[in-house]
Order: C-alpha cells, then sequence, then structure tokens
C-alpha cells in the first residue's frame, strides 16, 4: 500500500470521502476504496497516478470523465463527482458490491434465460451509449459488474491509440511492432497505449487507421454473449498473434449447436454480430438489442 499517495489523495479530497483501502489496480488508473462522510456508503475514487500526469495522460483521463458525465443510464456505473487539486486528478463512481462477469464465468455458461438477461441489459447501456456518439472499444467481462441481479457496464476510459497509427509515428513496420507487443493484463499495450482486450476485439480495431465504430462494441458485445450462453470465449484456445489471426480468418460453431438449450434465432443474431466486416453487422448495440429481442 502506497500509504504517502493516499495520505496525498485524502488531503486533496478533504473530508468529503474517507479513504480507506487501495484496490488491486491495473493498466493506467489507480482505484480506492472510501466512504462518503455524507451518506451512508462506499465509493470508489479512480486516480490518474501521479507518474502518468503528463499532458497525454491527463487529457485522455479528463476525456473519461467527460464521457461518464454524458451517460445517465441504469445499466452504466454512474460519475458521482471529480476534483483536481495538488496536482492529482480523481473522479468519484459507486462501490459495486457484486461480482463481475468474469468471475460468474468462472462457474461455466450462464442459465440462458439469465445470459439473455444479461445481454439485454449490456447492449441497453450500450444503446444508451452509442447514442451519445461514445463507442466502448473494452468490452470484456470484467467490466460489466453485477448489483442486486443487474448488469452494470463499466469502465469507459480505454485509449483511443491504434496501431497503424502507431506503426507510422514510430516507423515501425507493423509486423515488428505486432511482435514486440507487450501483453499486460490481457491487454495489447505499446508505449502506455491501450487499444482494447484482445480476446474480445473486432478485427478493425487491431489495423484500423480510423477509432473503431459502433459496430466493434456490436462485435465485442457478441463475443460476450457466445461465452455466456456456451461457457467458452471464441478463439480461446489462442494465444497472441495467433488469437488475432482467428479475429480476421476464424468462424465458431453456432451458439445452438454447441448447447441445444441455446434459441436457434438467438444463435443467429451472435453469429451476425460477430461478422468479420463492420458492414455486415449490426449498426449499433440498439439494432443488436432489437433483434436479440424478437429472437429470443
Amino acid at each position: 500500500m502506497d500509504q504517502a499517495l493516499i495520505s496525498r489523495l485524502q488531503a486533496a479530497i478533504g473530508d468529503a470521502y474517507l479513504i480507506e483501502r487501495e484496490f488491486a489496480s491495473g493498466g493506467q488508473s489507480r482505484l480506492f476504496l472510501a466512504s462518503d462522510s455524507n451518506l451512508p456508503r462506499k465509493v470508489v475514487v479512480k486516480l490518474l497516478p501521479p507518474e502518468m500526469g503528463g499532458e497525454i495522460e491527463a487529457e485522455r483521463f479528463k476525456r473519461e470523465i467527460r464521457v461518464l458525465g454524458r451517460l445517465q443510464h441504469p445499466h452504466i456505473v454512474p460519475l458521482l463527482g471529480t476534483g483536481h487539486a495538488d496536482d492529482l486528478l480523481w473522479y468519484v463512481m459507486p462501490f459495486i458490491r457484486g461480482d463481475s462477469l468474469a468471475v460468474r464465468l468462472k462457474d461455466g455458461p450462464m442459465p440462458v434465460l439469465e445470459a439473455l438477461g444479461t445481454l439485454h441489459e449490456v447492449a441497453d447501456a450500450l444503446a444508451h451509449a452509442h447514442a451519445e456518439d461514445v463507442v466502448h472499444r473494452d468490452l470484456k467481462p470484467e467490466n460489466v459488474l453485477f448489483q442486486n441481479g443487474h448488469a452494470l457496464l463499466a469502465d469507459f476510459g480505454v485509449a483511443h491509440a491504434r496501431l497503424e497509427g502507431l506503426r507510422r509515428s514510430s516507423g515501425v513496420g507493423l509486423g515488428e511492432m505486432r511482435r514486440s507487443m507487450a501483453m499486460s493484463a490481457g491487454r495489447l499495450t505499446q508505449h502506455g497505449y491501450a487499444v482494447g482486450t484482445p480476446a474480445y476485439m473486432a478485427p478493425e480495431q487491431f489495423i484500423g487507421d480510423d477509432p473503431a465504430d459502433a459496430r466493434a462494441d456490436v462485435y465485442s458485445l457478441a463475443m460476450l454473449g457466445y461465452e455466456m450462453l456456451t461457457g467458452k470465449a471464441p478463439f480461446a484456445q489462442y494465444k497472441g498473434a495467433r488469437l488475432m489471426v482467428a479475429h480476421f480468418t476464424e468462424t465458431v460453431p453456432l451458439a445452438s449447436d454447441v448447447r441445444g438449450e441455446v434459441p436457434a434465432g438467438v444463435a443467429q443474431v451472435i453469429e451476425k454480430a460477430m461478422a468479420k466486416e463492420p458492414p455486415d453487422r449490426y449498426e449499433n448495440a440498439a439494432a443488436f438489442r432489437d433483434a436479440l429481442a424478437i429472437r429470443s
């Protein structure tokens, strides 16, 4: 525990929240459990680490705050407040006591009705984000939390760096960059720029020149749905470059063929959403959600 940082953060926040401890943090932020001094609730304080407080990182963190401030939906973890003092930048969100989807999936596939309910709630949250011109870009089981039996979508902070853009700026060949790319906490990184989580990324997220649009989220959402229904993520047997190639070239059996309880119509919706080419998918999460509701 970095007690010096905790003391510094507590002094910057003042008496609004009482910092209790730090969570095991990863990526480009640090998370702290705190008590609300005015209300009987726990909160999480997300802090941009001082060592990552450069202009680019700070602007990215501020953009995350602005995005969360625009998103008000019952299935999105909300922003409670934000602050900036003593060269520290942070924001506050509720503490969600339930497990993540990643923990839930350790027990195998979910009951079909439960999986479809969760998928619908996450799709509805994404539909709201897409209507606000926000693309999540890092959907994965760890970013779906449960509270009182309902799903909450978290972590809209993934960086928007593109591999191709990094290649051009660095002068390194794309093949060499892929080979030297670090694998950190399951997330592809290079020079600290997160580009998504490879197991759930749409093909265009690996090499696209432009930021991925809503259809990339549709692909990732379908990957989650497939895993919830079958108990196995598509391409789970692959790692590294082989995983990336699978996203471009391989298909998976229909979910209904893997598990007979899955309605054939639902399996077809998920198959369409996992199309390799963005124009072949649903145009956004609302279209995916509505197709799923019709075919369930």
